[in-house]
């Protein structure tokens, strides 16, 4: 998007100009043009100095506060150049003006009101390419998927190279695609044979994983793994040469992909202390098996695994029983209350690990917290609110995610804004309870939190 303002930007610059204006423009427009950014916004606003009303000189000053990011001041410039265009029914550039400040709108952000500028764009110049891109993601973001499409590709047929709706519309497959078009991606891939004139739902199963895939980087760490260059006859090329081409994985690419990230998955289990004969026994919190019969990660255990690599704990081992009825969660969770602990919310555990930088791992190995599985996308979690009843070979080391969700709580009673800057008497370097691989500090600096929270 930013390529294609700079582009229509330089030729609004190019537009004709009161006479005394000339000089002032044209002396920005040189600054801007040799991406001196800060020194064209000065030489604009000395513009509007000379003259306020200038449509060229706002148009210009609100377009360069935009490539600087300084939205807030680009919007009034741009409302008043709107203005002034209605005003003096002068709609040579309307379209450019409502597009960027369908741009500004989309920042703050406002989907319903960047639509609203996009349409009054789109109503004057039909082929604006940002504004059917930028309507285009308010539709996406709005769940009307099939409208969005439909703008994307208008932007292509206006402007083929357009490398924002094109990943768009990647990010939006397989769905948006006819069955011609699933078909050609299959070939392509190897997943179906060059001769072959239908498919069938594993094919197109399968052509979804690999483009989940995709989505997850993995050319990257296919490239990685192989020191930069991937093999032969792991991707295959569209559009060769082109400024829009496109590489994709073939069938051979995702089954090594899928074998490394397995073997790695196997080694993560086994670093966490997982008996060999139980990583394959393993389950989520829905009783799907992390590993299939060969021993190859399924769709359940890809993501078992990548929430693992983030220190989230989503799988059952052998022999743990997840609670099944509401009666045994519920007395479950008394059972812990009557132990010391308090209920905390998911949000809440989310933000403990985050500003903690502890693992869920940690947290309940090292931390006494305890975390109540009820589905892969449901948890009740605990934490230790009196060490007095609590069994903790720690006491004060496992209360402090109490301590640490209550400043919280209390923060956000106080203002919408938390501050946690200073919640240890560490304004310049907060101290944290576990280091950034998720593991407990060092002793001195536990030690140490044990004392400012005990002051």
């Amino acid at each position: 998007m930013k390529k294609l303002f700079l582009a229509v930007f330089s030729l609004c610059l190019c537009i004709n100009i009161a006479a005394e204006n000339v000089a002032c423009l044209n002396l920005g427009k040189e600054s801007f043009n040799e991406k001196e950014f800060a020194h064209a916004e000065e030489v604009f606003k000395d513009c509007l100095k000379q003259n306020p009303s200038d449509i060229n000189v706002l148009l210009s000053l609100g377009g360069t506060q935009i490539v600087l990011g300084k939205f807030n001041e680009a919007s009034p410039h741009l409302l008043r150049a709107r203005q002034l265009m209605l005003t003096n029914k002068s709609l040579s550039h309307f379209a450019y003006v409502n597009s960027l400040l369908g741009d500004i709108a989309m920042r703050k952000p406002d989907i319903k009101e960047a639509a609203l500028y996009y349409d009054a764009a789109l109503r004057v110049q039909p082929a604006n390419i940002n504004s059917l891109v930028g309507k285009g993601i308010t539709e996406e973001k709005s769940g009307r998927i099939n409208e969005a499409v439909s703008l994307y590709r208008r932007a292509l047929a206006v402007d083929f190279t357009n490398i924002v709706a094109r990943e768009r519309l990647i990010a939006l497959e397989p769905d948006i695609l006819n069955d011609e078009e699933l078909l050609l991606s299959m070939k392509e891939r190897n997943i179906a044979d060059p001769a072959a004139s239908s498919f069938n739902e594993q094919e197109k199963a399968l052509l979804s994983k690999m483009l989940t895939a995709e989505k997850n980087k993995a050319m990257d760490w296919l490239s990685g793994k192989y020191g930069g260059k991937i093999p032969k006859g792991f991707i295959v090329e569209r559009d060769g040469g082109k400024i829009y081409a496109r590489k994709m994985l073939t069938l051979l690419g995702y089954e090594d992909l899928i074998n490394h990230l397995s073997a790695e998955a196997k080694q993560f289990f086994l670093d966490r202390k997982i008996l060999p004969g139980d990583i394959f026994k393993l389950k989520n919190f829905d009783g799907k098996p992390v590993f299939d019969d060969k021993g190859i990660l399924t769709d359940e255990g890809m993501d078992v695994y990548t929430k693992g690599l983030n220190g989230i704990i989503a799988y059952v081992k052998p022999g743990e029983l997840l609670p099944s009825t509401i009666a045994e969660i519920d007395a479950l969770a008394t059972r812990y209350k009557k132990q010391g602990y308090s209920e905390i919310s998911t949000p809440e555990f989310l933000w403990l690990m985050r500003h903690t930088q502890c693992s869920e791992e940690t947290l309940l190995k090292d931390v006494n917290v305890k975390v109540i599985n009820i589905s892969a996308a449901i948890k009740r979690i605990f934490v230790v609110s009196d060490e007095k009843k609590a069994f903790c070979s720690n006491p004060f080391l496992c209360i402090l995610p109490y301590y640490y969700i209550s400043e919280e709580r209390k923060n956000k009673a106080e203002s919408n804004v938390p501050v946690y800057s200073c919640l240890f008497g560490e304004c310049s370097v907060e101290l944290k309870l576990c280091l950034k691989d998720g593991t407990l500090a060092s002793k001195a600096t536990l030690e140490k939190l044990v004392r400012e929270f005990k002051k």
